[in-house]
């Protein structure tokens, strides 16, 4: 007793009052963050019991993955025809149009990018490329690109202009011109957004020239360079003796084929998977895929040709399968795109007639809805 009073005296008692104080703070504070455990737990509890399928998996977490089941789960509720319309789709647009009808087609049918013809180099050279100046009629169909282009923009289309040196895919003599027409879509670049400049040059054996050009180009403006679906197997250890600058084919010892060459010096390419039968075109689009998975630098895409019109070999067309099964086109539209990640249509007129039954003009005939029956 006499060893307590000496501890409880009036120096001592402080101490102790705030030892058990302390102790009650520290009991306090490990109650409440039990508490708040708990609670996240039960909260976590009850969200997953919410989004559990069958087998007790869950279902509604917040993430990218989650959301595209989601919306896969909701387009399977859609007509094939919806999923179309919701399909990330690109257009090729050549000679005539009107753009109020260009920019509703892209809004309805969710066309995401235009490639945008400015016409062939040797045709509009004299008259306009070599005066500083785009083509202002015959294939484009209006004066004035750069109000079209900032309206495609406005509706977050992207745009490509397309153009190629001449009808003879092979010939690179007057290579030079690239230059002019480049640097004259990089000038309109600063007021308009523009992607790329997408040259549509289809060389069939003059492929030292083909890659310099391209090389030439890019620097001056990001290029996009059409590919034909011999080239994904077209090994460039085969095209050795065709080079006349074997410094310069060194300079490709690292690639397998043409493709690989052409994805290592340009900012994009696109597949012509031309075929009439779905099979073939996915397994050309599975081998892009492969080769693309090698540059990831490069943005690699599709397009698939509809045209029915005479000049178009049947063996490259979806337009007879169209005609055949109108659900089956729209599936496969939607399922590629979304595989691949966006899908391209060659081209806007031919696309147009075989949707609508009308060639398109200057006055388009258009008021939306489904595609009818020829």
């Amino acid at each position: 007793m006499e060893t307590l009073n000496k501890y409880l005296t009036k120096k001592s008692l402080p101490n102790y009052v705030v030892l058990i104080l302390s102790l009650i703070i520290l009991i306090l504070l490990i109650v409440v963050i039990a508490v708040g455990v708990s609670k996240s737990k039960s909260k976590q509890e009850n969200g997953n019991g919410e989004g559990q399928g069958q087998g007790g998996q869950v279902t509604d977490q917040v993430t990218d993955e989650t959301s595209d089941e989601e919306e896969q789960e909701d387009v399977t509720k859609l007509t094939p025809w919806e999923r179309y319309k919701k399909a990330e789709k690109y257009l090729y647009i050549w000679e005539y149009y009107t753009p109020d009808y260009i920019i509703k087609l892209c809004q309805e049918h969710h066309f995401t990018r235009v490639y945008l013809s400015i016409g062939r180099i040797d045709k509009y050279w004299d008259n306009y490329y070599s005066q500083g100046s785009f083509p202002a009629s015959g294939e484009i169909g209006t004066p004035d690109y750069e109000t079209f282009i900032k309206r495609l923009n406005d509706i977050n289309v992207e745009v490509e202009l397309v153009t190629y040196l001449g009808e003879d895919g092979n010939d690179f003599t007057e290579v030079d011109r690239v230059d002019t027409v480049a640097n004259l879509v990089k000038d309109l670049s600063k007021k308009v957004k523009i992607k790329a400049l997408h040259f549509d040059q289809e060389c069939e054996e003059n492929f030292e020239s083909l890659l310099k050009m391209y090389i030439r180009v890019n620097k001056i403006f990001p290029v996009s360079a059409i590919l034909r679906p011999y080239w994904l197997n077209l090994k460039m250890s085969s095209l050795k003796a065709q080079f006349t600058d074997q410094t310069f084919y060194e300079s490709f010892s690292d690639c397998d084929t043409l493709v690989d060459a052409l994805m290592k010096i340009t900012k994009y390419t696109d597949l012509m998977a031309y075929n009439e039968n779905y099979d073939v075109i996915e397994s050309y689009m599975k081998q892009l895929k492969t080769i693309n998975s090698r540059h990831p630098d490069n943005e690699a895409k599709n397009i698939i040709e509809i045209s029915g019109e005479a000049d178009v070999p049947t063996e490259d067309t979806l337009h007879q399968r169209y005609l055949e099964d109108k659900d089956k086109f729209f599936n496969f539209v939607y399922n590629m795109s979304k595989t691949y990640k966006g899908i391209t249509f060659h081209y806007y007129e031919t696309w147009y007639k075989t949707l609508y039954c009308v060639w398109p003009g200057t006055n388009i005939p258009y008021d939306g809805g489904e595609p009818k029956d020829c």
